[in-house]
């Protein structure tokens, strides 16, 4: 697990992130190992997504079996780790950015944190019944977009590419995204 120095220098950096500053680049380390430790960050917060999908509206997932739920959602968010994180190794590999992959995948993984925390609110007011779906949907919209920006930004500072590229990578999650969410559904269709 992540300890002291390390915690703290891994959190700092996301804030910067969030808040753009351009120092967040020296915050994340860099050697494999950790980046495949910091796939615990998500995993830690995976619950909350389990949360989410089930006070969405209009989620097309039978709600019967929470197990199932579970399942589904955890393989298509592993579906999506696998294809987007092999099309970054593919674009850095070919950008000659590739020492600066593993730094990526931490920072990513990271990213979660403040991402989740942007989403609470939303989560928050619909638990709580004080707004509906339709009044929260503009807002959740903003902090959708707001994420993605953190995301291109992030890419961008970390790989050492040009903000475009930055860009590209997160049209490249939000088709790997909604493609591997629309599999989920047709493959839950036949369950």
């Amino acid at each position: 697990m992540f300890r002291g120095k390390a915690l703290k220098q891994h959190l700092l950096g996301t804030l910067e992130i969030a808040l753009f500053m351009p120092h967040a680049k020296d915050r994340f380390s860099s050697n494999e190992q950790e980046a495949w430790k910091s796939f615990i960050i998500p995993i830690l917060l995976f619950p909350l997504s389990i949360i989410a999908i089930q006070i969405l509206p209009k989620t097309t997932f039978d709600a019967d079996s929470a197990n199932a739920l579970s399942l589904m959602l955890s393989l298509r968010i592993a579906f999506s780790w696998l294809l987007f994180f092999g099309a970054v190794y593919w674009i850095a590999k070919h950008c000659d950015r590739l020492n600066h992959f593993s730094k990526f995948v931490v920072a990513s993984n990271w990213l979660t944190i403040p991402a989740t925390l942007a989403y609470l609110p939303v989560a928050w007011c619909l638990l709580s019944g004080t707004h509906s779906w339709e009044e929260l949907y503009p807002f959740m919209m903003c902090v959708t977009g707001y994420t993605y920006l953190m995301l291109a930004y992030m890419a961008a500072v970390i790989l050492k590419m040009p903000f475009e590229l930055g860009g590209f990578i997160v049209m490249l999650n939000i088709m790997i995204n909604n493609s591997t969410e629309e599999i989920t559904y047709w493959v839950d269709k036949f369950i």
